[in-house]
């Protein structure tokens, strides 16, 4: 039983069938390629946007900052915390001294507290989560002077929650399309194979079956003038030449029943003359003698002639099966 399943699950998996799977995997592997590559690129993009918009602004508070923190006033003025504060996904904005401890907060509560961050020797950004789970990017940068000494650190804080919400709804867009693609192209692809290859390979089929059925004039519709269209040519060719040679058959075995009944005729009537005149000349022995063999000798042709018509016969009736 598992082999007959077996089995008739092959039948079922036609040409067609597979050709067409083939083509749905590659288009699901194609659209599932270009969709990751834009989804990472577009990421790269925005994080990068984030990047240089978070260094500009650490750039350009660090220097405001390195001059209080020079005149022993590190405490900036409040509008300039508002106004930085008040920029699009600015989360906060710090000010510390070069042990680390916060002089300046744009949340009051953390001033003169330890930040208890890592204080680099380079400028760093690192992505980080707020206390509401927002995620977000930190930057940090040390305030140095001319001479190359650090005076402290400055950092900032960007909400990247917008930038997340668009790279979801961009992944969630990119599935959508990539899915209607694929059922698209699932369909397309079983239109075409059945329109490209299952007309044709059954046209084959159906005529194989008439060749097995001994129909030689059946012929194969040539579709296109592609691979399959010559393989039709050609097969239509060939039982062309199949056809050909049955009715050649048949005309060599009609030939060959015609000689047959003529030799039998010819030998059935010399028989008889042969013994009319056995009967009238039977008091000679010798020439009985030989006129005996001579029959004998007739006999035998008309046993073989009789045998080779019956041969023919059943050639015959073999060739007229066939329909040429």
């Amino acid at each position: 039983m598992k082999k007959k399943n077996s089995m008739a699950k092959q039948k079922n998996s036609s040409l067609t069938f597979k050709v067409g799977l083939a083509i749905s995997l590659l288009i699901i592997f194609l659209m599932s390629a270009v969709g990751a590559a834009n989804y990472y690129r577009t990421r790269t993009i925005l994080e990068n946007q984030v990047l240089d918009k978070g260094w500009s602004i650490v750039s350009t508070c660090a220097a405001f900052a390195k001059e209080y923190l020079r005149s022993g006033s590190p405490a900036l003025p409040a509008e300039f915390l508002a106004n930085i504060k008040a920029m699009p996904n600015v989360n906060y904005i710090m000010v510390m001294d070069k042990g680390g401890r916060v002089m300046n907060h744009t949340d009051p509560f953390y001033n003169g507290r330890n930040s208890g961050i890592s204080l680099p020797e380079k400028p760093k950004a690192r992505k980080y989560t707020d206390k509401t789970g927002a995620p977000g990017i930190d930057f940090v940068a040390p305030v140095v002077t001319a001479d190359g000494q650090t005076i402290g650190y400055f950092s900032l804080g960007l909400n990247t929650t917008g930038d997340e919400a668009m790279l979801k709804n961009l992944l969630y867009n990119m599935i959508s399309i990539t899915s209607a693609a694929v059922i698209a192209g699932l369909f397309l692809a079983m239109v075409l194979t059945r329109r490209i290859l299952r007309k044709p390979i059954q046209d084959l089929m159906n005529a194989t079956e008439h060749i097995a059925a001994g129909n030689f004039a059946h012929q194969v519709k040539v579709h296109n003038f592609d691979e399959l269209g010559r393989l039709a040519t050609a097969f239509n060719t060939m039982t062309g030449h199949l056809g050909n040679l049955f009715r050649s058959v048949q005309a060599s075995a009609a030939e060959i029943t015609k000689s047959s009944q003529i030799i039998i005729s010819r030998a059935e009537n010399f028989k008889q003359t042969m013994e009319g005149e056995t009967s009238l000349s039977g008091s000679q022995s010798g020439i009985e003698g030989g006129n005996s063999s001579q029959v004998e000798n007739l006999q035998e042709i008309t046993s073989t002639a009789r045998r080779m018509a019956r041969l023919v016969d059943r050639l015959n009736s073999l060739s007229l099966q066939f329909k040429v």
